[in-house]
């Protein structure tokens, strides 16, 4: 309450009177004057917070949409499980059971088709580029109904279409010394690679295939 208003409660008094003598109006003026810009003042400081703090909560909010995007609060990640594919490939929900026999969920964006399309699983790779199985063949081919894998090309090949997705199952596994990655235990970490091996053309295959590692991964055997 400025002294004017209190002046203005003794108006009819002798209170009034002596304070009337000694605050003139231009006094009350500029005190009113003061408050209003009080007033103001608070008004845009309060604007000026909610600006600042509203630009920082929104950027939170980006680095944070960025992250779940990115898996960060994915419970397979938290674990140490993760599936980095490529540009134009997918590779998620990664798992392996305690012999080294791989499953996760393939799927490729990169406007052709994928013909005759086989899957290797290898630590390193060789001294030609190509995943280090030792003497193994290490392509494992799933037909074009079932994602479940085996060591020779089927006769209905599975053809890997832009935009489609398959679960592979049973893949093996191989450690960076080229032999099979088999723990016998629950909770072993694997590290290493998923390869695509594939033919740009469509047919019963006998040349001209196509390899590239699609994928980082990193999995505990459950």
């Amino acid at each position: 309450m400025t002294l004017c208003c209190v002046m203005m409660s003794f108006k009819n008094s002798k209170t009034f009177k002596y304070l009337l003598s000694i605050t003139s109006i231009k006094d009350c003026d500029k005190m009113n004057n003061i408050a209003r810009a009080g007033k103001k003042f608070r008004l845009q400081s309060a604007m000026e917070y909610l600006m600042t703090y509203g630009w920082a909560i929104l950027i939170i909010a980006v680095v944070l949409g960025v992250l779940y995007s990115l898996g960060i609060f994915n419970g397979n990640t938290a674990l140490g499980t993760s599936c980095i594919s490529i540009p134009g490939y997918l590779c998620q929900n990664p798992s392996m059971t305690s012999a080294g026999l791989l499953s996760f969920t393939f799927g490729q964006n990169t406007n052709t088709n994928a013909y005759n399309v086989g899957f290797a699983c290898a630590a390193v790779a060789s001294s030609t580029g190509m995943p280090n199985t030792g003497a193994t063949n290490p392509w494992m081919f799933p037909s074009s109904t079932s994602g479940a894998v085996s060591g020779t090309i089927p006769a209905n090949t599975y053809t890997a279409l832009p935009g489609g997705q398959l679960t592979i199952t049973g893949l093996q596994c191989y450690g960076s010394t080229g032999s099979a990655f088999n723990p016998g235990a629950i909770g072993a970490t694997y590290t290493g690679k998923i390869w695509l091996n594939y033919t740009s053309t469509s047919g019963t295959p006998s040349s001209n295939w196509l390899t590239n590692p699609i994928a980082t991964l990193t999995v505990r055997t459950t």
